[in-house]
């Protein structure tokens, strides 16, 4: 049976932007003219042999709403002191300082899957007496929303009142030379307000943009700043999803969380936007039944209140009633199944998953629902996924979708 291989690299190159196969002069394969990238000097080293345990953490925290940095943390035996950054005579040395750039990936079926691509903040060297024990060191890191939040600006000479959203995200990330080849940004669907200027950090000011579009930004697995528009949120909803089940059919899970509660309910709410009034839209039934769940956003830069509203609304509606909810499903992708281990390899934030769970007094449970984390645990010995995920918040109607074409179904229709 074939299993997935943890791979790790290093890069000690410089600069945040990731470099695969530096230009290197006189070397029959790396010197060859458009077959690689410039840079300081070639240093991807490959750590894999040395790795005892990975273990990763990516996605939205759903209670605040918001996309939080990805980290990392691998373990790797240091019998040497090559990791000791004190150590001069260290193969590594002197390049065992913070940010450095780190890559995580699986190789399965002849193919790689990248995990996490981000930046070493620490290496917490752990010394151990006794005879069977292992001296190793720990790299702690972060993906690059770390570095947009030590990243202060204030105003953004490139923007303008009318810029689409996306616009206004690479006008951001131009302010702090952030590279081209590591953006995947939307065009957006709103239009913005002149930026307000101000001190504050860059990821603040990229997350104010993200929710006055109502769309997504958060870091991919291969280290690229990803915008999406809600145009682009919305019709994931109608992508084809994995489709995992109880049943011996579908892809299998090893375990599922379910939960029955009030943790997301919002039934009054309140968007203003920047130099605007506030919108407020509530649901007295909703009230009724589970008392006041308010929540506001303030801030955005929408240019109408219009908008605003209809932001409100839109929230309003996903968020009044509550139902069983897939919370998450664990997946062994040690398993004798090709299809689960390239899923469980493949998922990236926004994929949609169908979930079947069947429980006692012959009921079952169906939710389709998008990926909004994404947990990866590895050994030597095992490999397990942890996908978190939530209910769509937005809706639109998609001509000449089985699912999302339906007339009269519940649900709202995307602004």
């Amino acid at each position: 049976m074939a299993s997935p291989q943890l791979g790790v690299s290093i890069d000690f190159s410089q600069g945040p932007a990731f470099v695969s196969t530096a230009f290197t002069l006189d070397s029959a394969t790396k010197g060859v003219l458009g077959t690689g990238q410039l840079a300081d000097f070639d240093a991807n080293v490959d750590i894999t042999p040395s790795v005892l345990r990975v273990s990763v953490r990516r996605g939205r925290n759903r209670l605040l709403n918001k996309f939080e940095a990805g980290s990392a943390v691998v373990e790797v035996r240091d019998q040497t002191g090559d990791w000791n950054p004190a150590n001069t005579s260290s193969i590594y040395y002197p390049n065992l300082i913070p940010l450095r750039k780190i890559q995580i990936y699986a190789d399965y079926l002849g193919v790689r899957y990248i995990l996490f691509t981000g930046y070493i903040t620490s290496y917490d060297l752990q010394f151990v007496r006794g005879v069977e024990s292992t001296d190793k060191v720990v790299l702690q890191c972060v993906d690059a929303f770390r570095l947009f939040q030590n990243a202060q600006i204030d105003t953004v000479p490139a923007a303008a009142a009318g810029d689409l959203s996306g616009t206004r995200v690479n006008d951001l990330l131009d302010l702090t030379s952030w590279p081209e080849s590591l953006r995947d940004i939307d065009a957006g669907d709103s239009t913005l307000q002149d930026d307000p200027g101000g001190v504050r950090n860059l990821l603040d000011a990229i997350q104010t943009v993200e929710q006055s579009e109502f769309g997504a930004f958060f870091m991919d697995a291969e280290g690229r700043a990803t915008f999406y528009d809600r145009d682009t949120v919305s019709k994931y909803a109608d992508a084809t999803p994995y489709v995992f089940s109880d049943d011996g059919i579908e892809l299998p899970y090893a375990q599922i969380d379910l939960a029955f509660d009030d943790a997301l309910i919002v039934n009054d709410v309140t968007v203003t936007r920047l130099n605007g009034t506030p919108q407020n839209v509530f649901d007295q039934t909703s009230i009724d039944t589970y008392y006041i769940h308010a929540g506001t956003r303030e801030g955005i830069l929408v240019q109408t209140d219009a908008e605003a509203l209809e932001q409100a609304e839109m929230i309003l509606d996903a968020r009044k009633d509550t139902q069983v909810r897939v919370d998450s499903m664990t997946l062994n992708l040690m398993e004798d199944n090709s299809s689960l281990v390239i899923a469980g390899l493949d998922m990236e934030i926004f994929n949609l998953v169908d979930v079947t769970k069947t429980m006692a007094g012959a009921t079952s449970i169906t939710r389709e629902v998008f990926v909004q984390g994404l947990q990866h645990d590895i050994t030597r010995t095992t490999f397990t996924t942890k996908v978190l995920t939530a209910e769509p918040i937005i809706q639109a109607f998609i001509l000449d979708s089985a699912t999302q074409g339906v007339l009269d179904v519940a649900g709202a229709l995307s602004y």
